[in-house]
């Protein structure tokens, strides 16, 4: 077998047991992961290529999963980007699909609270991806002060989260 196909059907591999994870949260919440697997373990991609491709994500019009094929290109050129695009969907389409239909048809009070348990999970998702994605750009005092300052106020003040971004930015070009 050839390194291209073994390293295809290992990025798959790895996709496809990630996206089981980002059903109903997206791709954000896998950030921390993806970085121990892309970057860590494998060595696939640096410090700095992680983070370039998750801004561009993240800065890109479209759907919030655009990282998964940008890490694809950039570990196995176009056959990545598409051999992980269809594996980090094929799983989760059909599972969302199929759980659709059954909770529609079934739904209940212990349906309600099961859904509701998954909650906080998500939001500590979240905050692992944000802390991972500051330890790696965060290097100096100013920019982790904007940051930390800019968490603390976005949790008092709700507000579309786009403002604060743009706040972060903002104080960063400033400074």
């Amino acid at each position: 077998m050839s390194a291209q196909i073994h390293t295809l059907l290992a990025m798959a591999a790895h996709f496809a047991l990630l996206s089981l994870f980002a059903v109903g949260g997206g791709v954000k919440i896998l950030i921390p992961q993806m970085h121990a697997e892309f970057v860590l373990q494998d060595h696939w991609l640096s410090e700095r290529s992680f983070t370039e491709l998750l801004a561009v994500a993240q800065a890109a019009p479209g759907p919030n999963f655009l990282l998964v094929p940008l890490i694809g290109f950039r570990i196995a050129s176009w056959a990545g980007a598409g051999v992980a695009l269809l594996a980090f969907l094929v799983m989760p389409v059909t599972i969302a699909f199929v759980a659709g239909r059954l909770l529609h048809r079934h739904s209940n009070a212990w349906v309600a609270n099961f859904r509701q348990a998954f909650k906080p999970i998500t939001g500590g998702l979240w905050i692992a991806s944000g802390l991972v994605v500051a330890a790696t750009i965060d290097h100096a005092l100013v920019p982790l002060a904007i940051t930390v300052i800019v968490t603390l106020i976005a949790l008092a003040v709700d507000i579309s989260p786009i403002w604060w971004c743009i706040a972060a930015g903002v104080a960063g070009y400033l400074i």
